[in-house]
């Protein structure tokens, strides 16, 4: 155990002590800083536009600036009904009343109507190339769109300079699809709002959660966060354990190369056993990757306390994922199938990284090594979707994909014989991986054989256990 701990103190140390460790801890929450920075940049600074409608009368300008009013006020009603959930500060009625009253609203609008300076494609034509300037209610701009009405009176055509943003244009579209219907509903005698009032008519789908009747007595039917929130947390410990296997690539391809290459493991080998000096190594490493996550966690609580502080209802929305994640039935679970998996793949990577001599060589089992790991991230995604799918059924099964999948399908309460039979799967599965690592690792680090003897060293494997059987 001691040869262990010096070995694990040996390595951690030469990782966090290089700059490049400090330089990857520090990029995440700065990259997120300067994501989030970037994204609300630039959401505040799109900028606004304005358009003109042609036309005899105001039909059809009213009728874009109705479908500009109905998705703002869409948007708020969805925005409230999230706060709701998740007990946070819901708009008020007096927001959603203020929406539409004289073309203001509580939301930025990055379409702004302005008068006609001009009745003619001919007129409008310096406008919307720049060359001259329209007034509106933010000062002077170029007109960026135009609408005219044909002279037949059957197209409401679109000019602007710029085809790549095209969302006025559809906007413009639906809102005539919208004129069009009232006006054949005012036609044949129903009233413009008679489809509304057929939608307010509908019964609602409300989500119910079939319970046991003391739990339906005490929690209620009501689907509310803490239903879901299993499910996501479950999500979150498996792309955990796939970031940390990410993440493990580079240290121990890397780290092995060196050694190798240095004939350091010659001299680490005089003084431990290579089960210990392969421990150690996976220790270390299991311990910088593991840093590295808790510093980033560290930084989402900070920066979650603090959000929680500032907006009332934050801590409450928190509260079912805390519950979630001290859950025993998905922490343990979660807890073998993540030091497992860990294993298994530290291993693979370990053993193939002692066969190699220079950073080319590694390059070389780069590729498979991704398509190997991008595999069970698209089981992560479907099992996310669907976790009762057969296809997850059958990928949890697979040694490779059981430590992601098992995870994800403990929020819907498998069998309890198929949890421990997986386990032990995936147990099995990683001493067989165990044993093969250390013959490849000790005859790459030792016997220093390269990526090219693999074939012969599976022939030999098969063989001595040929002879045996």
């Amino acid at each position: 155990m001691r040869n262990i701990l010096l070995i694990f103190r040996r390595d951690y140390l030469g990782y966090v002590k290089a700059w490049g460790f400090w330089l990857s801890l520090a990029a995440v929450p700065m990259f997120m800083i300067i994501g989030a920075a970037l994204a609300a940049f630039a959401a505040q600074s799109s900028p606004v536009r304005y358009f003109a409608v042609i036309e005899p009368g105001s039909v059809y300008a009213e009728a874009i600036e109705a479908e500009f009013r109905e998705r703002e006020i869409a948007e708020i009603e969805r925005t409230s009904e999230i706060a709701e959930q998740l007990d946070l500060p819901v708009l008020s009625e007096a927001d959603l009343a203020s929406v539409g009253e004289d073309g203001t609203s509580p939301t930025d609008r990055k379409f702004v109507q302005v008068p006609p300076p001009a009745d003619s494609i001919d007129g409008l034509r310096p406008y919307l190339l720049g060359q001259k300037l329209v007034s509106g209610p933010l000062g002077e701009k170029p007109l960026f769109a135009a609408f005219i009405l044909t002279e037949d009176g059957g197209e409401l055509e679109y000019w602007s300079d710029d085809v790549n943003v095209d969302q006025l244009r559809y906007l413009a579209r639906n809102a005539m699809l919208d004129l069009a219907r009232k006006d054949a509903l005012s036609e044949a005698g129903l009233g413009e709002n008679f489809l509304e009032r057929v939608d307010e008519a509908a019964f609602d789908v409300p989500a119910r959660r079939i319970r046991t009747v003391e739990e339906q007595d005490t929690t209620g039917s009501e689907v509310t966060m803490a239903d879901r929130a299993p499910m996501f947390v479950a999500g979150g410990l498996a792309y955990f354990l796939w970031l940390m296997v990410f993440s493990i690539i580079q240290y121990l391809l890397m780290g092995t190369i060196e050694e190798r290459s240095n004939k350091i493991f010659d001299t680490l080998l005089t003084s431990v056993k290579l089960p210990e000096l392969l421990a150690g190594k996976l220790l270390a490493v299991f311990a910088v990757t593991t840093t590295m996550m808790l510093s980033w966690g560290l930084f989402a609580f900070s920066g979650a306390t603090i959000v929680s502080t500032q907006i009332p209802g934050v801590g409450n929305a928190i509260a079912p994922f805390i519950a979630a994640l001290a859950n025993p039935v998905i922490i343990v679970p979660g807890l073998i199938s993540f030091v497992l998996g860990y294993i298994m793949y530290g291993m693979i990577f370990m053993a193939l990284g002692s066969l190699c001599d220079t950073i080319q060589e590694a390059q070389t089992l780069l590729s498979p090594m991704m398509i190997l790991l991008m595999l069970p991230m698209f089981a992560i995604f479907i099992a996310f979707q669907d976790p009762g799918s057969p296809l997850i059924d059958i990928a949890s099964w697979i040694p490779f994909f059981t430590p992601f999948l098992l995870i994800l399908r403990m929020p819907h309460d498998p069998p309890l014989w198929e949890v421990l039979a997986q386990m032990g799967l995936m147990a099995g599965f990683a001493l067989l991986i165990l044993w093969l690592s250390t013959k490849v690792y000790r005859a790459g680090a030792v016997h220093g054989a390269g990526i090219g003897d693999m074939g012969g060293m599976l022939k030999r494997m098969i063989g001595l256990k040929g002879k045996a059987a």
